[in-house]
């Protein structure tokens, strides 16, 4: 019996073992279902929760409120809400309708129509000198949404000086020339005056025209106009936990391996195998292959999973997952040969095998995303297998120019923790057959 026997019989047993296919496959689709329906999207539904939600009182009802309200509603991940009264505000704020509120004063027009240029950048400073309180603006937000409310506080300013530099600029080269003309300045100086201006205008047409052209579908810039060619981004949300439990259910092999191997022993099967004609590296071969298509059919059913619900994106290179694929499950097939080759009884595995998986996957960042983590820990993280796999996945599925490199780098650490974890196993179980 060589060890294409030991694989086929192994996986005929594998696949009957429904409780081992739904560890392997269906409880990672139902965690990313679970995690991705709470802070992203399903087969194109959006939460509300990934908007921003922003009441807007205008009490002064002008043509400028009106634009700025307009800008507002243009900015994507923003819903603006039509707010009757500040009371209102207060109780939709309170009962977490609204994220925050921006309220524009009855005396906002009087104040934008006196502002220059000068009144609202420091030239000299390179900095702007209004804030939303000079033009009687204010952001109002629960206690607890302090970032939130810095955050609304610049976005309304820039929607602010979009509205009203226009007019005040305009303003500012009227009374220019009334003042050249009462001051009895030259028609040189007054002519200079319009030429600079003129350059001006010239230079912001010209920056415009050469400005790279963005396409929306997908965010890529090209400088003829056209579309870019880079892939789409995908939901940022399913580009980590597609992966982030991809590798960590990988690694669940650990324990099923361990079962395997127990039920083995607890038969007599193992014994046998043992004094069957076959040498030691076939018997390791058949154990182990079983497991390793199991793990590669998961990551790809996975991917494919989030691929086809989720609308995830396989990155611009989707042939820089193959490898990456293949060193993760390598990795996870050496760790359980050893864990399996260490337990004697379903005690175990359930107490230290489990527990190892869990907490690897803790440290390594596939709980939450690698970047979350304290500097420390990612460094400590590095001693995972884990972390390898997450940092080749980052690379692959978020750059748009994945640094093969890298990627190349995280494999092999992957492919030598394999080796190290096999050949562990392999001394131990042929020690403990002496």
């Amino acid at each position: 019996m060589g060890f294409l026997e030991i694989t086929r019989k192994d996986l005929l047993l594998l696949v009957r073992d429904r409780r081992a296919l739904v560890v392997l496959l269906a409880l990672p689709m139902a965690f990313i279902c679970i995690l991705g329906l709470s802070t992203g999207r399903l087969l194109g539904w959006r939460n509300d929760n990934q908007l921003l939600k922003l009441g807007v009182v205008d009490n002064c009802e002008s043509q400028h409120s009106g634009l700025i309200i307009d800008r507002m509603q243009a900015i994507d991940g923003i819903k603006t809400v039509r707010v009757a009264s500040l009371d209102e505000v207060e109780t939709q704020l309170n009962d977490r309708d609204l994220t925050a509120a921006v309220v524009i004063g009855e005396d906002f027009e009087s104040r934008v129509e006196i502002l220059k240029p000068q009144d609202i950048f420091d030239v000299s400073e390179a900095r702007m000198k209004i804030d939303l309180t000079d033009v009687d603006i204010r952001i109002l937000s629960r206690p607890a949404a302090a970032m939130v409310q810095s955050v609304v506080e610049q976005l309304a300013l820039f929607c602010t000086l979009q509205a009203v530099l226009p007019d005040s600029a305009r303003r500012s080269a009227v009374q220019s020339k009334v003042a050249n003309l009462l001051m009895g300045n030259s028609a040189d100086d007054e002519a200079g005056s319009d030429i600079g201006t003129d350059d001006a205008a010239s230079d912001q047409n010209t920056s415009t025209s050469e400005r790279p052209v963005t396409d929306t579908t997908n965010g890529s810039a090209t400088d003829d106009g056209k579309p870019g060619t880079d892939s789409e981004p995908g939901n940022p949300v399913y580009q980590t936990l597609v992966p982030a439990y991809t590798v960590m259910f990988a690694f669940f092999l650990v324990p099923i391996m361990g079962r395997s191997f127990i039920a083995e022993r607890e038969l007599g099967t193992l014994k046998r195998l043992r004094i069957a004609p076959i040498g030691a590296v076939d018997l390791v071969l058949g154990k182990t292959i079983p497991f390793l298509v199991i793990s590669l059919a998961q990551s790809a059913a996975l991917f494919l999973f989030g691929r086809l619900l989720f609308g995830m994106s396989w990155g611009s290179h989707p042939w820089l997952l193959f490898p990456i694929v293949a060193c993760t499950s390598l990795s996870a097939t050496g760790m359980g040969l050893l864990i399996a080759t260490l337990v004697r009884t379903d005690s175990q595995v359930s107490a230290y095998a489990n527990f190892l998986v869990i907490t690897l996957a803790g440290i390594s960042g596939c709980f939450m995303p690698r970047d979350w983590l304290p500097e420390i820990m990612q460094t400590v993280s590095l001693a995972t297998p884990h972390a390898w796999s997450l940092i080749a996945y980052h690379e692959a599925l978020t750059s748009q120019t994945p640094d093969v490199t890298q990627i190349g780098k995280a494999c092999g650490v992957l492919a030598l923790y394999a080796a190290i974890l096999a050949t562990l196993g392999c001394w131990k179980m042929q020690r403990s057959s002496d």
